[in-house]
């Protein structure tokens, strides 16, 4: 899996343009955001919500890699930072178009690795 590129409002994994929000999961998938996950809790934002994070925690990853979005600025709830600082994993956060050069080189090392990426704000 390569991460090709990165843009507002999209992101291209191996030649397939994804236009909107994704988990890379453990066994190298690729499904849809859940974002209805963190709507409670959202306010009308988007938010990442800790039932977001345990979905992607649940798989067991080394890391987790969160992609914040082109400009880093996807808000996270208190909850949430809670439940990351709480885990045994490596947490690695950042603009979208900052980790994305990173999970490229943890997928390379075979690392047990998850994702979560938005891809605006």
């Amino acid at each position: 899996m390569i991460i090709e590129k990165t843009k507002f409002g999209s992101i291209t994994i191996d030649g397939v343009k994804y236009k909107h929000d994704i988990y890379i999961n453990v066994d190298g998938t690729i499904t849809e955001r859940k974002k209805e996950l963190s709507r409670p809790i959202s306010k009308g934002h988007t938010v990442l919500g800790p039932l977001e994070i345990e979905l992607l925690l649940d798989q067991k990853p080394d890391t987790l890699i969160i992609g914040q979005g082109q400009r880093g600025i996807l808000p996270m709830p208190e909850e949430s930072k809670k439940l990351l600082e709480e885990s045994k994993v490596i947490i690695i956060m950042d603009k979208t178009p900052v980790v994305m050069h990173l999970l490229n080189n943890l997928i390379k090392e075979k690392t047990k690795v998850a994702a979560i990426l938005h891809l605006t704000c």
